[in-house]
């Protein structure tokens, strides 16, 4: 990866390469329609993701689509839904927007792009603004927030495959800390962020199994019969 530490070796782990997921795709930028063929001029309008490929221009200098690809992967894909494809269709519109210029074809065919003047007052301007509200996606949560209709062999079947993926997180973000800290503070603190969240996230499910135990144990409560009182002796038979 040319100027930075971002890993490109295939460290970080990769997401789909299409616009589909479940349910969880970049519905924010989907309805943030962009006419790039006007975005000529002092302060084009940008929609987030082809702003941050602008900042990754600014930040790092000339990059292939591949190579910048490579950096989304193992960086705000953590915290921003972009597909592969998106990259480089906002390339693409960024491009004729005159907001990068592409270069000649290099090693393997792979043309780098380079911010331009406007591409950098653009990217500037949006960075100033302030940011929306947050947008959380976390499909696990959406299906535990419904566990009582689960069996709990699914929840826990649900667990083993996401734990894996936590634990995976954070040693890839505490592994990146280091990298970033002289030459990208600011970035090196958001994947501090990340960190955090993914001890949360690990700690959190530790606590499931206790929770499955603790709603079994009042399943099997209801379930076992009420103890019924002993009938009186019969005055007659007395």
């Amino acid at each position: 990866m040319p100027g930075g530490p971002w890993p490109d070796d295939g460290e970080a782990p990769h997401w789909a390469e299409d616009d589909a997921d479940d349910g969880a795709g970049p519905s924010a930028e989907r309805a943030d329609v962009v006419h790039y063929s006007h975005m000529v001029g002092e302060h084009p309008d940008l929609n987030s993701t082809a702003a941050s490929l602008l900042g990754f221009l600014e930040s790092y200098g000339p990059m292939s689509g591949y190579d910048i690809v490579g950096m989304v992967e193992g960086s705000i894909g953590y915290f921003w839904n972009v597909t592969r494809s998106q990259v480089y269709r906002e390339l693409n519109r960024l491009a004729e927007a005159e907001l990068v210029e592409m270069g000649e074809s290099g090693a393997r065919a792979r043309r780098p792009y380079t911010i331009t003047g406007a591409g950098r007052r653009a990217f500037l301007n949006w960075l100033a603004l302030p940011p929306g509200p947050d947008i959380i996606r976390l499909p696990f949560l959406l299906r535990y927030f419904f566990g009582q209709h689960l069996d709990p062999q699914t929840l826990r079947a649900f667990v083993t495959l996401h734990r894996p993926q936590h634990e995976q997180r954070l040693q890839y973000f505490q592994s990146l800390i280091p990298k970033l800290l002289d030459e990208q503070p600011f970035m090196a603190h958001v994947a501090e962020l990340g960190v955090a969240y993914e001890e949360t996230m690990l700690a959190w499910f530790d606590t499931i199994p206790q929770e499955q135990a603790r709603q079994q144990a009042k399943r099997d409560l209801k379930a076992v019969p009420p103890v019924q009182d002993a009938s009186p002796p019969d005055s007659a038979s007395a």
